[in-house]
């Protein structure tokens, strides 16, 4: 449907780049644009809803910050790839959540193998520095491109009841299904947002310096013992973390 200047309301004392802002965004919502299309420039904006191009640029700017759009400068302003929304409060996995959004969700193992512990990494799981833990590195896949990039550590005595089958499909812990104590574990999550380095970068296919959202999780049995020390970066413009309290 082409958008008319009658849908602006004047006499509304809800200022006009809000007014404008709601509109845009329902085009995007109802997916009039699609992904990656090339929205009116602020020009066409102003032809088309009679505002002025400070009004236009102020809605625009604010659908930017929100994630919606993206400005290329030289190019104009682009859609967006919508964002997968994590929220473990509705135990959904983020699989759950690709596949509710008619994305393909997927796994590629790019490691899994012996390696001896760090400090850091034995500290994790309870272990001496130096003790030989296993690592599974893998990159999360939304139809095929990588968003995510994972390492997840376990302790040696852990590593029998690994389901090898499961390290490329399902979520994040499914191949941890037939460890005993898993199902009445606890996750605890530590979220903080970065800009991606040289490794970072390449494995996920976007620019050095890139917002990202690292997560480290610490899986632990009802007893305290740790099953499972993991850390994964997620591209910061395809990923987002719902908690609520």
């Amino acid at each position: 449907m082409t958008p008319s200047a009658t849908m602006i309301d004047r006499s509304s004392p809800i200022p006009l780049y809000i007014q404008l802002k709601e509109i845009l965004l329902e085009k995007i919502r109802q997916h009039n644009w699609q992904p990656g299309e090339l929205i009116p420039s602020e020009t066409a904006l102003e032809d088309i809803y009679g505002l002025s191009r400070i009004t236009n640029r102020q809605a625009l700017s604010e659908l930017v910050n929100e994630g919606y759009l993206n400005r290329q400068r030289g190019r104009g302003t682009f859609v967006t790839t919508p964002k997968f929304t994590h929220d473990p409060a509705k135990r959904l996995t983020l699989t759950d959540t690709m596949l509710e959004q008619g994305v393909t969700p997927g796994w590629r193992v790019l490691r899994s193998s012996w390696l001896e512990a760090s400090r850091e990494i034995g500290e994790k799981l309870g272990l001496p520095a130096g003790s030989q833990v296993f690592c599974l590195e893998r990159l999360r896949l939304a139809d095929d491109k990588a968003i995510g990039y994972h390492v997840a550590f376990l302790p040696e005595t852990i590593h029998p009841h690994i389901e090898t089958t499961h390290f490329d499909e399902g979520g994040s812990l499914h191949y941890l299904c037939s460890v005993p104590g898993i199902g009445s574990s606890k996750a605890d999550r530590i979220l903080e947002a970065l800009r991606a380095d040289d490794d970072i970068a390449g494995k996920l296919g976007i620019a050095v310096g890139s917002p990202i959202l690292r997560i480290q999780r610490s899986i632990l049995a009802h007893d305290g013992r740790p099953l499972e020390f993991m850390q994964a970066s997620y591209r910061g413009d395809r990923f987002k973390y719902h908690i609520a309290i």
